[in-house]
């Protein structure tokens, strides 16, 4: 499709026991920096759960050629393109809602390290169209030279937030403790940016695995029902948990994203 001066790719997945008449569920998956849509469906096996469970599925191509191939998210671009991702993704999700019977208040972003970058942004941006957003591995702003933070700004309508972060993630730093390649606004600090957004209550419901490798921390009662979760894993590092990658699933960190992004996302649909 074009988008400004470009023209830009994507994948789309339709269930095959798609009905006109019954309007689906719609999620936006977005890859990280010299991914590519085909590499985050096969890591994530989202195409397989789209299709069991029911929902439409897309996954856009960023900008940029390799090893920088990925999204300008605004407060960091290493795409060498200035492109409007944000407004490729709006337009996007108008043609989709124009071919398949979308419903407007189940649409989904999730994303991976840039991609999780730019769900942040499009949550903020989009927060009208946007129901609930999933960030793997990512942050809503790093710091400047000056002393002072580039992030998101806030959204205009409250919106659903889960967060999950490997504690020893040593591409995006979890928090300020932890040793990573880009210094940013870390997992619990950005949880705590939507909370207050959404009116949650800023207190959070903390609750651990049986080997405590998992903590999850969540901020409820916000406007319109909305809630923000951060899953800090202590063992996790920077690849989608639970995940296919060069040595088979990822298992170590007992959780699997991709399921625990789709259960987050049946139950936060947007409200009114």
């Amino acid at each position: 499709m074009a988008s400004g001066v470009l023209n830009r790719s994507y994948v789309l997945h339709v269930p095959r026991a798609y009905d006109a008449t019954k309007p689906l569920a719609l999620v936006i998956l977005l890859h990280g920096l010299a991914g590519s849509a085909a590499a985050i469906e096969a890591s994530t096996g989202m195409p397989g759960l789209a299709e069991r469970e029911g929902f439409v599925l897309v996954t856009p191509e960023g900008t940029g050629d390799q090893p920088l191939h990925g999204w300008n998210a605004d407060f960091f671009n290493m795409t060498g393109a200035d492109t409007n991702d944000v407004g490729f993704i709006d337009s996007l999700i108008d043609k989709v809602e124009g071919e398949v019977g979308i419903d407007p208040d189940r649409v989904f972003v999730a994303g991976h390290s840039n991609g999780a970058f730019l769900a942040h942004l499009l949550g903020a941006r989009l927060s009208k169209k946007i129901a609930a957003i999933a960030a793997v591995a990512g942050t809503i702003g790093i710091p400047q030279r000056d002393g002072g933070m580039k992030q998101i700004p806030r959204p205009g309508e409250p919106v659903s937030v889960l967060i999950v972060h490997g504690k020893v993630d040593p591409m995006v730093q979890y928090d300020s403790h932890a040793r990573a390649l880009l210094h940013d606004i870390g997992a619990l600090d950005s949880g705590r940016f939507w909370a207050r957004c959404d009116g949650c209550t800023m207190t959070p419901v903390e609750t651990a695995s049986p080997n405590h490798n998992v903590i999850t921390d969540t901020f409820s009662g916000g406007k319109n029902r909305t809630e923000v979760t951060v899953v800090s894993i202590v063992n996790g590092v920077h690849d989608w948990p639970g995940g296919m990658g060069r040595h088979g699933v990822e298992t170590s960190t007992g959780v699997n994203a991709t399921d625990l992004i789709w259960q987050f996302f049946k139950t936060h649909p947007k409200q009114h």
